[in-house]
């Protein structure tokens, strides 16, 4: 069996700098591994993969990722950043730095100053894209932000960012503002991007066992017809073990003519151990002599402390041409 070396050293040294900086004070480290095999048959299938997985929209994993989340806070003061790598990556380059910001807490909290590679930590959708701040600004997100926190569950927040650069002339996609006000009923979040640039999202929470979050993102175009995304989340527990919903999007403007996708899901706990899933994605494009694509995935759950393990089978059919998927998957979260 040959093992890459530099891989390997590359894994070894980013957990032992987790190790090391979760043992000091003040240092907090938190992130996933999660990897896998899948056996594909089919026309267009890939005979064996190890990076990408058909295991499920809402449920399943997706791809092969090591995410380690680092933070440090000491009084007023602190820092966070975001190491992530996925399969067929490189291992060390600008890309794998999510987010890597320093903060300060000013006037007992009311005013937090960021700055550098930004992350929203205030005013972003808790929907299922989770939207912020920085996935609108158009022109970058190094930079530096201002978050208000004037009353308990309301931020305004507001930053000014780039791509890496000796310099620039400020244009107006450098500017980005956002708000979000959150209690235990409701929550309200929306940003702006001076170039155009747009998201919005209400969760309610006021029925209990009832989860329900709407999004909204909006992106204007010079020579096209401007984006909408919008997707609505919907998820009941019925008991303990018991739960379903349905997610769905509707896209406007991307494709000729609008695209409807429906994601309704289903999870079945059997025991604190065993669980079994169901879910399918169904497709409906619009547009003349498209065709509808759906997949079914059904899956095994088998859950420990800290870590989930999945089997599936997926059936794939993209309105000419189907494949069939079965596969294994693993994630730790630490």
């Amino acid at each position: 069996m040959k093992i890459n070396m530099r891989t390997t050293a590359a894994v070894v040294a980013a957990l032992t700098l987790a190790v090391s900086a979760a043992s000091a004070e003040g240092f907090s480290v938190a992130g996933d591994i999660r990897s896998g095999i899948e056996f594909g048959f089919g026309d267009d299938a890939k005979v064996v993969s190890t990076s990408d997985y058909h295991d499920g929209n809402y449920y399943g994993n997706g791809n092969t990722r090591l995410r380690l989340n680092f933070k440090y806070e000491n009084g007023d003061a602190g820092a966070v950043f975001r190491y992530e790598h996925k399969a067929g990556k490189a291992w060390f380059d600008e890309g794998n730095a999510k987010y890597a910001m320093g903060y300060a807490k000013l006037f007992d909290g009311i005013l937090v100053a960021e700055a550098g590679k930004l992350k929203d930590l205030y005013t972003g959708s808790d929907g299922q894209e989770g939207y912020g701040l920085t996935d609108i600004a158009s022109a970058g997100a190094y930079g530096a932000g201002f978050t208000l926190l004037p009353v308990d569950g309301l931020a305004v927040q507001a930053i000014v960012s780039d791509s890496l650069g000796k310099g620039f002339e400020a244009r107006k996609d450098n500017f980005t503002f956002g708000a979000k006000y959150a209690n235990d009923v409701i929550k309200v979040a929306g940003g702006y991007n001076l170039s155009g640039k747009a998201y919005g999202y209400v969760g309610i929470g006021a029925v209990e066992n009832l989860g329900v979050d709407l999004e909204v993102y909006y992106e204007q175009l010079e020579d096209k017809d401007d984006i909408v995304e919008i997707n609505e989340d919907i998820n009941y527990d019925l008991n303990d073990s018991l739960s379903f919903g349905l997610l769905a999007y509707q896209k406007f403007g991307e494709e000729e003519k609008p695209v409807f996708e429906f994601n309704p899901h289903v999870m079945f706990g059997i025991d604190d151990t065993f669980a079994v899933s169901a879910e399918s994605y169904i497709t409906v494009p619009t547009a003349e002599d498209s065709k509808v694509a759906f997949s079914v995935t059904p899956a095994l759950w088998i859950n420990v402390k800290k870590a989930k393990v999945n089997v599936y089978y997926t059936y794939d059919n993209d309105g000419e041409n189907s494949a069939n998927y079965v596969g294994t998957g693993v994630k730790v979260s630490f």
